[in-house]
């Protein structure tokens, strides 16, 4: 089991699949794992969007492993046809051989019975070492190196996840992120040089800005994103905001 702390997550996540990166089809299960890494406590840091190319795969592998992400999440491309090559660019990106994993290969051959075909056999070939993530409705996901691999299909994607998160995550400290949030009748630029100065002056924050595009009315959602003991700093960046607008003639 690989080990954790709070203090050094910084999770990642990847989906691969050359019909989300040519807009065939919409990124649900980007979305969702970023959402549910929220809620939990772990906000994901990046996430990219890879074709079904194990080279590719394998050179955003090593970019995150180098650059000290972790979790790395991935999601697509884990089957046994032609086309999947995830398992293939995860085992190179991590330097690690692509070998039979004996318990995976069982659970397969169990699952399949006389309809277990050569493309299925593929699934049970692991980069070296792998550890196996349950699946109840198909083939196992697999983890090495606190890099998780699932399949790309919702209904499989998500217990699975929740299990790894469960299992390898339930002892890390979850810090919940308060979020405020203000919508104003102004233009993003009345207050960007505000925004950003409060932001400089605060760096453990962030504030997003959020304009509304409708019609003539200028709108603008401003969301602050802090720490439990950082609520303080919410509250003065609404009293400096209000102060800031009130010479505008400008309320909220």
């Amino acid at each position: 089991m690989d080990s954790n702390s709070s203090n050094c997550l910084k999770p990642a996540v990847l989906t691969v699949g050359n019909e989300l990166v040519y807009g065939e089809r919409t990124d649900t299960n980007k979305v969702w794992m970023f959402s549910y890494l929220r809620e939990v406590g772990l906000p994901a840091e990046v996430g990219l969007t890879l074709p079904d190319d194990e080279n590719i795969i394998s050179q955003w592998v090593r970019v995150l492993k180098i650059q000290s992400y972790s979790p790395i999440f991935v999601s697509g491309g884990i089957g046994g046809t032609h086309d999947d090559r995830t398992r293939q660019g995860i085992a190179l990106g991590l330097g690690r051989k692509l070998v039979r994993h004996e318990e995976c290969y069982k659970i397969l051959q169990k699952r399949y019975g006389k309809f277990f075909t050569g493309q299925r056999k593929r699934m049970a070939w692991l980069p070296e070492g792998s550890g196996l993530i349950p699946n109840d409705t198909g083939a196992p996901g697999f983890f090495a190196d606190n890099l998780y691999a699932f399949p790309g299909f919702p209904s499989m994607l998500q217990p699975m996840f929740k299990w790894v998160i469960d299992h390898f995550f339930a002892s890390t400290k979850k810090v919940q992120k308060r979020v405020f949030e203000w919508t104003l009748p102004v233009h993003e630029g009345v207050i960007g040089d505000f925004v950003e100065g409060f932001c400089n002056a605060h760096p453990t924050i962030s504030v997003g800005l959020y304009p509304h595009v409708n019609g003539r009315d200028a709108k603008v959602t401003v969301r602050l994103r802090c720490n439990p003991e950082e609520v303080h700093l919410a509250e003065e960046f609404e009293k400096l905001l209000r102060e800031y607008l009130k010479p505008r003639n400008i309320e909220f």
